[in-house]
């Protein structure tokens, strides 16, 4: 590899700006069977809207990127709930289906909430907004 230059005065970021809590656009980027032993997927979002048009826990339009979000679905019948509330939100029937497949390129609001993890602050999906019928 060739070395590269550097710039002395480059800041060090640990993590991405979290956005104000609230209900945003989201569209799944990834969907992947997590583990089997857990029997759950893991989903990354992106926001839909540009990260300068949203606004940070300062109340101040993004710095940078606000990077992606993560949900964790139970799959076990008797866990259900959230998979349901994400397949309605997604204007899919609640029927057998692959997610995995079924899933990637959809939008979806979410709410979104801010909570502490390894002393920083990171945005958590709360729930999926079902659309009234």
């Amino acid at each position: 590899m060739a070395i590269i230059s550097v710039n002395p005065s480059a800041e060090v970021k640990t993590g991405f700006a979290p956005v104000k809590p609230g209900t945003y656009q989201v569209r799944i980027k990834s969907v992947e069977d997590r583990n089997p032993e857990k029997n759950d997927i893991k989903i990354v979002y992106e926001f839909v809207q540009p990260a300068s048009e949203l606004i940070g826990i300062d109340n101040e339009p993004l710095k940078g990127n606000a990077g992606s979000l993560f949900d964790y679905i139970m799959l076990d019948n008797e866990k259900q709930w959230k998979l349901r509330q994400l397949t309605e939100a997604c204007g899919l029937p609640w029927a057998a289906y692959d997610p995995l497949v079924e899933l990637p390129g959809r939008e979806v609001y979410v709410v979104v909430k801010i909570e502490e993890y390894n002393s920083e602050m990171k945005n958590k999906i709360t729930r999926y907004v079902v659309p009234a019928k």
